[in-house]
C-alpha cells in the first residue's frame, strides 16, 4: 500500500469507527457497473479489504443500467454507477445526485459535470490501430484525414455507432473535425461491424488493415508482444471520450457510496487500473505506463462536448443511417 492509500484508508477507518460516516460493521454499497469482471473484482476486493465496506456488484451494460436506475427511481436499489460514457450519464442526469469529490480536484475541464452530477474516472482515446503486415511504413496513415482518402476504401473497419457508444464518440468527433463530408467519405471507405471487439480482433488478425478503435483495446496486443499491430495517434486530433461514475439520487447507502466514489477516482487506484488494464485515467497526475505516451505528448481534439454529443445523437445517427444506405 502506498502512503497515500494508507492515509486514505486510515481516515476512512476512523470515520467508520466514530460513526461520522453513518456506517456500521455491516456497511455496504451497491454498485451497478458495465466494467469487465476482472477489473471489477480487483477494485471491489481491494476496497472491501481496506474499508470494511461490503460491495455488492451488479454487472450490466451501460444502457441497461440507465434504464434500471430510472425504473427504480422511487426505490433505488443501486447506490452508484461506474463506468459509462459521460454523454450517457448526462442524458440520465435526473437520476443522479450531486457530489463534489475531493479527489476530483485537478481534473481537466469537461471531466466533471458543472453541477457535479457525474465525474470522469477514465477516458477512452479513439485511435487508429494499424496492421503492420498489411500497411507499409511509407503508407502509414498519420491523421483522420488520411483514411478519408478513397485509396483506403475497403481497408478500414469500425463499429456501428447505432450499437456502440465508443463508435458514436468516434463519429461525433469526426463530425466536429470534418463535418458531413468527412463522415460521408468515411462511410464510403469503411467496413462497419456490429461489435467493437470485432474491430480490434479483425485488425490484429489481418482481416483489415486499419481499425478505428480505443487505445486500451489496441495496446493489449502491443503489450502482449504482437509484432503486427501498432497504434497511430492522429495528428489532427485524438478523440478523447471520458467515462464516469455517478451516485444514484436517493441512494440508501449514500456515505458508503461517497467513500467508494472517492476511492475509484483516487490517484493510486486509477494508476493501478491503467497499469493492468490500460484504461487511461482522467487524472493527469496518474502514474504513466511504459509503452504508452503521456497525454501531454498527444494532440487531443478540442471541443468534445458530452452535452452537445447527447443533443446531436438522434440527428447524427439518422443522417448516418441515410449515408450508409446510399453508400457508394
Amino acid at each position: 500500500m502506498t502512503p497515500r492509500q494508507g492515509l486514505f484508508f486510515a481516515t476512512m477507518v476512523l470515520l467508520l469507527t466514530l460513526g461520522i460516516a453513518g456506517a456500521s460493521p455491516a456497511a455496504e454499497v451497491v454498485l451497478y457497473s458495465s466494467n469487465q469482471p476482472e477489473l471489477l473484482d480487483m477494485v471491489t476486493r481491494n476496497f472491501e479489504k481496506h474499508s470494511g465496506i461490503k460491495v455488492t456488484t451488479v454487472r450490466l451494460g451501460t444502457g441497461e443500467a440507465m434504464k434500471r436506475i430510472a425504473a427504480e427511481k422511487a426505490n433505488p436499489l443501486a447506490d452508484l454507477f461506474w463506468s459509462g460514457d459521460v454523454a450517457v450519464l448526462e442524458a440520465a442526469r435526473g437520476n443522479f445526485a450531486a457530489y463534489d469529490s475531493p479527489e476530483a480536484k485537478g481534473l481537466p475541464p469537461g471531466y466533471v459535470a458543472k453541477d457535479k452530477l457525474w465525474t470522469a474516472a477514465n477516458t477512452h482515446l479513439m485511435i487508429l490501430m494499424v496492421n503492420t503486415k498489411l500497411v507499409k511504413p511509407e503508407d502509414m496513415p498519420k491523421t483522420w484525414a488520411d483514411i478519408l482518402d478513397p485509396k483506403w476504401k475497403g481497408k478500414i473497419v469500425m463499429a456501428n455507432p447505432q450499437k456502440s457508444g465508443s463508435a458514436y464518440a468516434q463519429i461525433y468527433g469526426l463530425y466536429k473535425l470534418y463535418g458531413w463530408d468527412g463522415l460521408t467519405r468515411l462511410i464510403n471507405n469503411a467496413n462497419i461491424l456490429d461489435s467493437s471487439s470485432l474491430v480490434y480482433k479483425g485488425t490484429a488478425e489481418g482481416e483489415f488493415a486499419v481499425g478505428i478503435t480505443m487505445e486500451y483495446a489496441a495496446h493489449r496486443y502491443v503489450a502482449g508482444g504482437s509484432d503486427s499491430v501498432t497504434i497511430v495517434y492522429p495528428a489532427d486530433g485524438v478523440i478523447s471520450a471520458p467515462e464516469g461514475a455517478a451516485i444514484v439520487a436517493g441512494a440508501k447507502h449514500e456515505q458508503e457510496a461517497k467513500a467508494f466514489f472517492d476511492y475509484l477516482i483516487s490517484k493510486d487506484v486509477v494508476s493501478e487500473i491503467y497499469a493492468k488494464y490500460y484504461r487511461r485515467p482522467a487524472r493527469p497526475d496518474a502514474t504513466k505506463v511504459k509503452g504508452l505516451p503521456g497525454i501531454d505528448e498527444i494532440v487531443v481534439m478540442q471541443g468534445f462536448d458530452p452535452d452537445e454529443a447527447n443533443k446531436l445523437e438522434k440527428e447524427l445517427l439518422a443522417k448516418w443511417r441515410e449515408l450508409v444506405l446510399n453508400k457508394k
